[in-house]
């Protein structure tokens, strides 16, 4: 049969090339190999660049993604990009699509609207789609233009053992085998990662069944660029369908296909068409650019750090794709390992520290699986009962605010807050603002001689103190501490000091609670480590001492998360779990039960009043 591959894009052929360590009389040892050239390697190993680690790519084939593949790219997947490759978040925001808006349709109606970026003040859009091979591709020629990354195309592992000492890899090449060694290996090989499977580590998790097509189109309209999901469509009845815009009139089309299905007759070009023409209207002309049909997978390994060999993205853990945290995910995974690597690396850390790689990145993607597990369910019910909540919800959306947080076409992948850190160091007292210690740095636009500096800019790769309206003679007593961070002084709007940051738009006071004299910690990966009210220089290296690993005694710090993302999600959950295994009847009687003990947290009639009547506003047509 006809498998469909792009026509809008031409994969580079990138040659194989013989490394010199295939003729040293011995195995080269290198300080890092990155296994893989997917987004996590190549991001890994331009990070490393930054770090100023030299590095090893091993890649065994010879081109970027066939096929689109990973199409939306998170604001923080981006401020990684910015940080660790300026000229490459360049090209792909003016290549890529821009969208912070999406829409949500049940049956023929819109029901939801959201915006993932509703403020003003941020140098990165919410979201990108850029096909995975422009992705790629801006990526390589980066990499090929650094002299610290050795990318070696059509070099293969095809083994890997290590000791207290190192890590010992076999590479086979068309010429051949040959031998390496690494003080450390990044693993970013992928779902059917060699290294995983070299060193017998069990790869765990959750198979769907339901089936779903990937057809990538090439039209011309006027649809605005905006994602738009739906529930029970007219064109694809009791399932769901997904359309999002790409780069040079490419558009992303997903369609649940449903559990027993032939693969290869739902793959024909004609039948595809056929479902295509159903949803965008006889008239509409398109061609098609590339097709795939998959199944949800939801899967980890135990540990990201084994021994000398650190593990990255789909490596280490596989989620489905509504949400887009699967290369956003793993990008972020070497944001976080990177610079705890160098610090190793240049002896400013023990080894100790790489362990809160695991610490911090392990929650993380529990945290995506969950996500990814939770938007399966609701696109997908399982049973009756579920099926009512969640038809029962998308009806109470478009009246009621509050149930429009609980539809789950997919939790978009958004930064993780490290807020149960042994790097991360508690607050004393209460803060205004929307930033906690943990949390990722939130983009303010900053003035500095007349011209706008994003703080984003000013942030990564190094530690960074930043204190907000100093007392005078600052920053003496801090430009002496142990680990040397960068100082960045921050003044409100008005202040006229040279050197100083102005923060013009008063956003920084703002988002940060910032009042005089307060400072603030960024890692090397941008998260807020810590801050404090008044200048205090040992209070700076305590939390500076602890986000190295130098003083934390493994105590975590029991944050608690003041702006949740999805405040609503385990309580939905837990009913859905309640009903579980229950027959109709006796979900019915549950349900009721419920209502008659929730009574008492309603107070008087007054309040109940007012939820019936959003319940029949909502939902009117099932008490006609």
């Amino acid at each position: 049969m006809q498998h469909i591959t792009p026509s809008t894009y031409q994969n580079p052929e990138f040659p194989y090339a013989r490394s010199a360590d295939q003729d040293a009389p011995r195995p080269v040892r290198h300080r890092v190999v990155v296994v893989g050239a997917g987004p996590t390697g190549l991001v890994a190993a331009l990070d490393l660049a930054s770090q100023q680690i030299p590095c090893v790519v091993l890649c065994k084939n010879h081109t970027v993604s066939i096929g689109s593949r990973a199409i939306c790219f998170s604001k923080r997947t981006l401020e990684i990009i910015d940080r660790v490759c300026p000229a490459a978040a360049k090209r792909m925001l003016e290549k890529g699509v821009t969208w912070n808006t999406g829409k949500v349709f049940y049956q023929e109606r819109q029901v939801y609207t959201f915006n993932l970026l509703p403020e003003p003040g941020h140098k990165i859009p919410a979201f990108i789609n850029l096909q995975q091979y422009y992705f790629e591709e801006y990526l390589i020629d980066a990499i090929q233009a650094n002299p610290l990354i050795d990318l070696r195309w059509q070099h293969e592992l095809t083994d890997v053992s290590q000791d207290a000492a190192g890590v010992y890899l076999n590479i086979q090449t068309p010429e051949g085998t040959y031998a390496l060694e690494a003080e450390y290996l990044l693993a970013c090989d992928g779902v059917h990662s060699r290294t995983r499977e070299a060193l017998s580590i069990p790869f765990a998790g959750e198979r769907f069944e339901e089936n779903f097509l990937i057809a990538d189109i090439v039209m011309e309209n006027e649809f605005p660029s905006e994602r738009w999901f739906w529930f029970d469509p007219p064109f694809n009845p009791g399932n769901s369908a997904l359309l999002h815009k790409q780069p040079d009139n490419v558009w992303r089309i997903d369609l649940q296909l449903g559990w027993d299905i032939d693969r290869e007759k739902e793959l024909d070009p004609d039948r595809i068409r056929d479902r295509i023409r159903r949803m965008l209207g006889p008239g509409v002309e398109f061609e098609l650019e590339w097709t795939s049909i998959y199944q949800f997978r939801c899967m980890r390994i135990p540990n990201f750090v084994v021994q000398r060999v650190l593990f990255a993205g789909d490596s280490a853990h596989l989620v489905s794709p509504y949400g887009a945290r699967g290369a956003n995910g793993g990008i972020q995974d070497v944001d976080n390992l990177v610079w705890k690597l160098a610090l190793v690396l240049k002896g400013e850390a023990p080894a100790s520290l790489l362990h809160s790689y695991q610490e911090e990145r392990s929650p993380a993607a529990d945290e995506n699986i969950r996500h990814s597990t939770q938007a399966t369910d609701f696109i997908t019910p399982k049973s009756e009962i579920s099926r009512m909540f969640r038809n029962a919800a998308l009806e109470l959306a478009e009246i009621d605010e509050v149930v429009k947080k609980m539809i789950n076409s997919g939790r978009l992948s958004n930064a993780f807050k490290y807020l149960n850190s042994t790097l991360t160091t508690s607050d004393l007292g209460d803060w205004a603002g929307s930033v906690q210690p943990g949390y990722p740095a939130k983009d303010v636009p900053l003035d500095r001689s007349g011209k706008t500096i994003w703080l984003s800019d000013l942030l990564g790769d190094r530690f960074v103190l930043a204190c907000f309206d100093g007392p005078a003679g600052w920053p003496s007593g801090f430009d002496k501490l142990a680990g040397a961070p960068v100082l960045l002084d921050i003044r409100p709007a008005g202040a006229d000091l040279e050197e100083a940051c102005t923060d013009r738009d008063g956003l920084f006071a703002e988002r940060y609670g910032a009042l005089p004299g307060n400072w603030y910690l960024f890692r090397p990966d941008g998260h807020l480590a810590a801050r404090g009210r008044t200048s205090d220089p040992k209070a700076v290296q305590d939390a500076l001492d602890r986000s190295r690993g130098l003083a934390n005694n493994g105590i975590r710090t029991t944050v608690s998360d003041k702006q949740p993302d999805y405040p609503f999600d385990d309580a939905y959950n837990m009913l859905l779990e309640a009903h579980a295994g229950l027959s109709l009847e006796q979900s019915h009687q549950l349900n009721t039960r419920l209502i008659l003990l929730m009574l008492e947290q309603l107070g008087d009639k007054h309040n109940l009043i007012g939820l019936l009547a959003r319940a029949q506003g909502g939902g009117a047509k099932y008490f006609d």
